[in-house]
């Protein structure tokens, strides 16, 4: 699933001191490379990944400076805050999308606008025109660049071919729309007795529904929710005929099962998920993807995570920035959809560990790339435990009802209302 969006889990820091993870280097000596610490988050396979990558960046600047990754697989955000705090945090990290203007806020980052002006003509990832716009929205703080995306992950309909063949359908193409997809559900169901679509508690996320029918969970300036609109309850309507004309697994069925493994044992046709998330063979059947289905316009949600320097490293800021933009390259050669448009739009040379051939099949680069064209990122509250808040607002006002099929999408629609509003209030 994409990263950050497996389901509805998915934080203000006071930095002060210097960076005590290049401090023991040599950050400060002329004799040989410095050493530059990296904080990521990767779990084993992901992050065998990128030591390959900062192996091979090390190599072609071994005379420069040397990257040391510093691995969190768990509770990333609060040892980073914790760090920051103490003056230890590492010189480059990860940072989850929308917080980079409140780590900002408190002179946790490095402005980087010095060194985008200063490199922009020769690299294109610190030139940010050359970014798909919708990747940066979340990267500035009163005008200025503080961090920037290494992935722009846009979420897409994965498919099981070797169902829509054996119930006689055409697979899938640009441009079908809610009814095609729920006519395919149904007859997938009728010719195969397999389920056609996948509903979990968290995911799909329930805006894509509501942005394709033409609604918003918020008014324009985030003081009060619109979840109570007619373009919502068209789309709760969709996801309440799936589950009551028995189109998805129930419940109980996804209990202490990874829902992924059901699409991959080919017990659900279709699944949402990240364009990177894999699933390449599975059981009988190579996945293909396609876009998301259009109510009265095409959209998917865009999945982002972001890079940042800290403020108060101790080694020279602009090698800290050239080894910044080194990580920014090599990960952008490595993960689906790299922000960078021209780097997106070499799709097939990126390496995925479970493709055929290892590179990103060719039948899915196009809907890829077209959904990059309209992908959206939803709106984050200021506050970071409003912003937990809403998330339990959605399990538990939206999808925890709908899959139980305890209220109708109408009250579903002003009671999810009343408590987002109370959020931003």
């Amino acid at each position: 699933m994409m990263v950050g969006a497996s389901g509805l889990v998915l934080l203000s820091t006071s930095a002060c001191g210097t960076s005590t993870g290049s401090s023991g280097s040599g950050g400060s000596s002329s004799k040989g490379p410095v050493t530059i610490t990296f904080g990521t988050w990767g779990g084993a396979e992901e992050d065998a990944q990128l030591q390959k990558i900062i192996q091979q960046i090390n190599a072609e600047h071994k005379n420069q400076f040397q990257i040391k990754e510093l691995n969190v697989p768990s509770n990333y955000d609060q040892k980073l805050k914790t760090e920051l705090a103490a003056g230890s945090a590492p010189d480059i990290f990860y940072l989850n999308d929308g917080e980079a203007p409140m780590y900002a806020n408190d002179g946790a980052l490095l402005n980087l606008d010095p060194y985008l002006n200063k490199y922009k003509s020769q690299n294109p990832v610190a030139n940010t025109s050359d970014y798909y716009p919708v990747t940066l929205t979340n990267d500035t703080y009163k005008g200025s660049y503080y961090a920037l995306p290494w992935i722009g992950q846009p979420t897409v309909m994965y498919y099981n071919p070797k169902l829509f063949q054996q119930a006689g359908l055409a697979e899938p193409t640009s441009g079908w729309t809610w009814n095609d997809f729920l006519k395919d559900c149904e007859v997938i169901k009728q010719k195969t007795g397999t389920y056609g679509f996948l509903l979990a508690n968290g995911w799909p996320p329930v805006y894509d529904f509501i942005w394709s029918f033409g609604g918003h969970l918020w008014n324009q300036n985030m003081t009060q929710s619109t979840f109570d609109s007619p373009q919502t309850i068209q789309a709760l309507t969709l996801m309440h005929t799936l589950i009551n004309e028995k189109l998805v697994p129930t419940q109980a069925e996804l209990a202490n099962v990874d829902i992924e493994d059901l699409f991959r044992q080919g017990k659900v046709a279709m699944f949402m998920g990240g364009a990177a998330d894999g699933n390449y063979d599975a059981q009988g059947f190579t996945a293909k993807i396609a876009v998301l289905p259009k109510g009265t316009q095409e959209v998917t949600d865009l999945g982002i995570d972001d890079m940042a320097i800290n403020a108060h490293t101790n080694v020279d800021k602009d090698t800290v920035f050239q080894a910044y933009m080194a990580l920014l390259n090599g990960i952008d050669h490595w993960k689906v959809v790299p922000p960078v448009k021209q780097y997106a739009q070499n799709l097939s040379q990126i390496s995925v560990s479970d493709a055929p051939g290892g590179h990103t099949p060719a039948d899915r680069i196009q809907p890829i790339l077209e959904s990059m064209k309209y992908a959206r990122l939803y709106r984050n509250i200021s506050d970071p435990t409003a912003m937990q808040n809403y998330w339990n607002v959605l399990a538990n006002d939206v999808y925890e009802p709908l899959l139980l099929d305890k209220e109708t999408p109408q009250q579903i629609a002003q009671k999810t209302q009343t408590d987002l509003s109370a959020l931003v209030k």
